[in-house]
C-alpha cells in the first residue's frame, strides 16, 4: 500500500477495516511529513508512515507533491482528521485572557508574522491557556480544500495535553516537575507546580550544550530545589541520555522517560522514529 514513489506504510493490520470510522493523523514538518491511520475501536488496526520533503520548495508545494494521487491520504471519509504542524513558534496566552480576534495580536507580540501566513490557535482546556502560532497561509488553504473539517494542531499542543492529563491522573505531590523535550532546532520546557502548569516555553536549540543550557538557567530563575524537584526528558530523541548526563551533577532526579512505559505499552509507541509529538496526539485523540 503506497503513500507516494517508493514509500510504503511500514505496517498493515487487516488494512480492509480502513473506512470512515478511522482516524487519519499528519504532521507536517520541514524534516519530513508523517501519516498515521488509527482504528480506534479497539481492533488494532494501524497503519504509519513517514517522507521526506524537498527543503527548496514550499510547504504548500511539497503537501502537493506527496498527496498526488493518493486516494487514501486524501479520502475526505475519516471520522476525525488531524494535522499536526511542526513549529517552534508558538506563544501562550492565559484562557481569561484571551478573545479570538486577538490571536493575531498576541502572535505579533511575540513573533514576526508575514502576509503569507495564517494565526492560529489552541485552546488547552486542561491548562486553561492557548497555543498562538501561524501557519503559511496556502498550506492552510489547502489543508482546508482536502480536508474539510480537519483540526490543526502546533506541535506543542499534543505534548501539553498529555502532560497535563498524566499530571491530572496522578496523586498530588508536593514537589515541582520539569518535562524537557527536545527537537531539532528548538527544546520544549514544561513546569508544573502542585499539577498546575507553572511554565511553557520554548527555546532555540542546535545542540546538547544549549538545551542544558536553558534548563540550568531555567532551575535558577524558578528556584527550584536540586534536591527535592525532578526534571523529566520526555521524547524520541538521541540524545536525551546526553542530556541527562550532563545534567545530574546539578539536578539530583533526573529521569530519561522511555515512550513505550509513558504510552501504556501501546503498539503504536513500540514503532521507532514516530515523532513525539505524533505519539501524544494519537494517543489524547484515541
Amino acid at each position: 500500500m503506497q503513500v507516494t514513489g517508493n514509500n510504503q506504510f511500514v505496517r498493515v493490520v487487516n488494512p480492509t477495516l480502513y473506512d470512515k470510522n478511522q482516524i487519519l493523523s499528519i504532521r507536517l514538518s520541514a524534516d519530513g511529513f508523517s501519516f498515521s491511520i488509527l482504528d480506534p475501536s479497539g481492533k488494532q488496526s494501524f497503519l504509519y508512515t513517514s517522507v521526506p520533503v524537498d527543503p527548496s520548495i514550499s510547504l504548500t508545494a511539497n503537501i502537493k507533491q506527496t498527496l498526488a494521487g493518493n486516494d487514501l491520504l486524501c479520502s475526505k471519509s475519516y471520522a476525525r482528521i488531524n494535522v499536526l504542524l511542526d513549529t517552534p513558534n508558538w506563544s501562550v496566552v492565559p484562557l481569561e485572557m484571551f478573545e479570538d480576534e486577538q490571536a493575531e495580536i498576541w502572535h505579533k507580540h511575540c513573533h514576526h508574522v508575514t502576509c503569507g501566513e495564517k494565526v492560529l490557535y489552541n485552546i488547552l482546556d486542561r491548562s486553561n491557556a492557548v497555543i498562538v502560532f501561524a501557519m503559511e497561509q496556502a498550506a492552510w488553504q489547502l489543508v482546508q480544500e482536502i480536508w474539510p473539517g480537519a483540526y490543526v494542531y502546533a506541535s506543542i499542543t499534543p505534548v501539553i495535553n498529555h502532560l497535563a492529563l498524566k499530571k491530572k491522573s496522578s496523586m498530588p505531590v508536593a514537589n515541582r516537575k520539569t518535562y524537557i523535550h527536545q527537537g531539532r532546532r528548538s527544546v520544549d520546557v514544561v513546569v508544573f507546580d502542585h499539577n498546575v502548569p507553572l511554565v511553557l516555553n520554548t527555546f532555540p536549540c542546535r545542540s546538547v550544550a544549549d538545551s542544558c543550557y536553558y534548563v540550568l538557567n531555567l532551575w535558577k530563575q524558578l528556584a527550584l530545589n536540586q534536591e527535592l524537584d525532578e526534571l523529566y526528558l520526555i521524547g524520541t530523541s538521541t540524545e536525551n541520555e546526553e542530556l541527562a548526563v550532563a545534567l545530574r551533577p546539578y539536578i539530583k532526579t533526573v529521569v530519561v522517560v522511555n515512550p513505550m512505559a509513558e504510552f501504556n505499552r501501546s503498539e503504536v509507541a513500540a514503532y521507532e522514529g514516530i515523532p513525539y509529538d505524533m505519539l501524544a496526539l494519537l494517543h489524547v485523540n484515541s
